[in-house]
């Protein structure tokens, strides 16, 4: 009878797939870092380093890096995938409280 972790739906935003410039993926090399994905995400909320993501197609990813773009109503996320998919829960519903910040969980 343990609790089970889901994730919650806090926003559906549209997002395109970036590629990683050859400074960003050295410099993640040398930091013995790595980074599976670069999306920017248009017209969203500032998530949190540490949130969750789940794309259109199911697959599940954990924010590494937020970087608001100056200028533009987008932001980038740097994403690692997660090797343990969560269950999603259905979106909140209007007059719930959301969640502040957190993971998601």
């Amino acid at each position: 009878m343990m609790p089970q972790d889901r994730l919650v739906v806090l926003e559906s935003d549209y997002y395109a797939k970036k590629s990683a410039s050859y400074n960003r993926i050295y410099a993640a090399m040398g930091a013995n870092h790595k980074f599976d994905m670069i999306v920017r995400v248009f017209n969203t909320s500032t998530p949190t380093d540490g949130m969750y993501v789940v794309l259109d197609n199911g697959d599940q990813y954990q924010i590494d890096v937020c970087q608001e773009i100056v200028g533009k109503d987008c932001i980038d996320l740097t994403l690692k995938k997660v090797e343990d998919y969560y269950d999603v829960a259905g979106p909140i519903e209007s007059g719930e409280n959301s969640p502040s910040g957190g993971d998601g969980e």
